[in-house]
């Protein structure tokens, strides 16, 4: 199971995307996508794609991939990790990935971030893969 960033998912809609290719590779995987990344997904597949676009990505998440969940133990753990890394301009989806890496320990992270996600060190598993 993959954990999916937001970028990752852009990338993979978006066939103009120079990282489309290498992120299309995971589609036979089964994604696990976090919730607080689709506000984030449907802002920018909007903006720039269209109304349209989102919609039919959102329709398509239901149908093949699992959600995960976020909630309030999570929300505490986000906090404590951004002002851990307080140095880091870290956001708020970002954070909430790593929460959830820890809470299911999920190694694998599917995202063009690399910059942040190379600078955190999850509780309890050490170190993320990033992906592709």
């Amino acid at each position: 199971m993959i954990l999916c960033d937001s970028g990752a998912l852009i990338a993979l809609v978006d066939k103009s995307d120079k990282h489309h290719l290498a992120v299309k590779r995971f589609t036979t995987k089964r994604f696990l996508i976090p919730t607080t990344v689709l506000c984030e997904v449907d802002y920018f597949l909007t903006k720039y794609l269209g109304e349209e676009m989102a919609k039919t990505f959102l329709e398509g998440v239901t149908q093949s991939n699992e959600l995960l969940v976020f909630d309030g133990t999570d929300l505490a753990r986000v906090n404590q990790i951004r002002r851990q890394y307080n140095d880091l301009p870290l956001g708020f989806v970002d954070a909430s990935i790593i929460a959830l890496a820890e809470r299911y320990r999920i190694r694998q992270v599917l995202t063009i971030d690399r910059r942040h996600f190379l600078a955190v060190q999850p509780l309890h598993l050490g170190y993320l893969e990033l992906l592709p």
